[in-house]
C-alpha cells in the first residue's frame, strides 16, 4: 500500500475541500428555498382545505342525519337493517329494469 500525505479531493481550486464546501454551501442554498417554497404549498393547500371543509359543512349541515343514516347502512353498523335495504333495492332493480323508463 503507498500512503500519499492528504490527496483526497480537491475540488477545482486545488486546495482540499474547496469543492466540497461550494458544493455544501449551493446544495444548502437551494434546499432552503426548496423548504421554503413547500412550506408555503403546505400553508396553500391546508387553507383550501380549511375552505373546502367550510364550504361542505355549510351545505350539508341540514343533510346530517340522512347522511349519518346512510352510512350506517353502507357500512353495515346494523346488518339486519342494511340486509333488508341491499334486498329492497334488488327488488326495486328487478321490478324496473335497466332501460325501462316510468
Amino acid at each position: 500500500m503507498a500512503s500519499g500525505g492528504g490527496g483526497g479531493n480537491t475540488g477545482a481550486g486545488g486546495s482540499p475541500g474547496m469543492g466540497l464546501s461550494l458544493g455544501l454551501g449551493l446544495g444548502l442554498g437551494l434546499g432552503m428555498g426548496e423548504a421554503t417554497s413547500e412550506a408555503e404549498e403546505e400553508a396553500a393547500t391546508a387553507e383550501a382545505v380549511g375552505r373546502l371543509a367550510t364550504t361542505l359543512w355549510l351545505r350539508l349541515r341540514g343533510w346530517e342525519a340522512v347522511l349519518a343514516a346512510a352510512q350506517r347502512l353502507l357500512v353495515w353498523e346494523k346488518p339486519l337493517h342494511s340486509l333488508v335495504t341491499a334486498a329492497a333495492l334488488n327488488g326495486l332493480f328487478c321490478i324496473f329494469p335497466r332501460g325501462a323508463t316510468l
